[in-house]
């Protein structure tokens, strides 16, 4: 998925076994940020302004919480990247993906690596950090729960989260993202390098609550002068809890819902019969998944 917002985006996920979602996409520039005011809006429980494209952080944010909402949904969506180099303003590679390599460079192994989310994706920081030992896209095995209730049942349990960030300029914040909610904010230590950037190592635990299947991602933010951004983002790692799937929250479910439908009608005079039957699929899909979401605030 290249453009979160386009109409017909959200209804594709379930029907095509979408694998890739462009957190960083060619709306993220170099030069100022250009692109307002277009397509599908963003709901009003993000909490962006405008439509959500109104800035450049409101259409990162906007993007970041459409990937949370799949990913909550149970969509093994990984993030990638892209510049359209060309079409838009934007130097090759300024939005980028990088992926954790364990055998010889080759394209199949990046592809295989890409493929597993070994992964982060950046408009600029590197991102280099494990959770227990494991780059983004493992799966974490059960750990010793802190304090009573075992998985499935409340239980609380230690993770370790260790790596390095560079910046060209100092990063302003380190988060660790949990089903869509921050649940830690690092600090960074900014120290400059030999090279003249800007590193901090990372070496904390963090204490959450596993009770279904869930996921955990880390992200970080680096200002510009201008008020403008730049961003890396993990790859998230997942923790199965058995009987027990991803859950979306209920605004969650229900925009999804909503964006189907919105499709549907918009279509229904324009589009054949059996177009009509795939978007109608897709909602059946998310009507099925909204049966175990979770009624909880922003």
């Amino acid at each position: 998925m290249e453009k979160h917002n386009w109409p017909w985006s959200i209804a594709v996920v379930p029907l095509l076994n979408v694998d890739l979602f462009e957190l960083a996409n060619n709306h993220h520039w170099q030069t100022e940020y250009g692109i307002k005011g277009w397509a599908e809006p963003a709901p009003q429980w993000m909490g962006l302004r405008g439509n959500g494209t109104d800035t450049e952080l409101d259409w990162t944010l906007y993007g970041f919480q459409t990937y949370y909402a799949l990913l909550n949904c149970g969509f093994p969506l990984r993030p990638t990247a892209g510049t359209a180099n060309g079409v838009h303003p934007v130097p090759l590679g300024f939005s980028r993906v990088y992926v954790q390599l364990d055998e010889p460079f080759s394209y199949n192994a990046w592809m295989r690596g890409l493929s597993a989310g070994r992964s982060f994706v950046s408009t600029g920081p590197m991102l280099l950090v494990q959770l227990d030992g494991k780059w983004p896209g493992h799966s974490i095995p059960p750990l010793t729960p802190v304090g009573t209730g075992a998985a499935g049942e409340g239980a609380r349990r230690l993770i370790r989260l260790t790596g390095q960030t560079t910046s060209e300029r100092p990063l302003r914040s380190i988060e660790c993202v949990a089903n869509g909610r921050v649940i830690a904010t690092i600090i960074p230590q900014n120290e400059r390098t030999a090279d003249g950037a800007y590193a901090t190592r990372l070496d904390s635990s963090l204490d959450v609550a596993i009770t279904d299947s869930s996921w955990i991602a880390v992200r970080c933010w680096e200002d510009r002068p201008g008020g403008r951004l730049r961003f890396a983002h993990t790859a998230p790692w997942q923790f199965t809890v058995a009987g027990r799937r991803n859950r979306p929250r209920r605004q969650e479910s229900d925009w999804l819902i909503a964006r189907g439908k919105n499709e549907i009608n918009r279509n229904r005079d324009v589009l054949p019969a059996a177009a009509l039957d795939e978007f109608r699929q897709s909602l059946s899909i998310y009507e099925e998944i909204a049966r175990r979401a979770i009624d909880a605030g922003p």
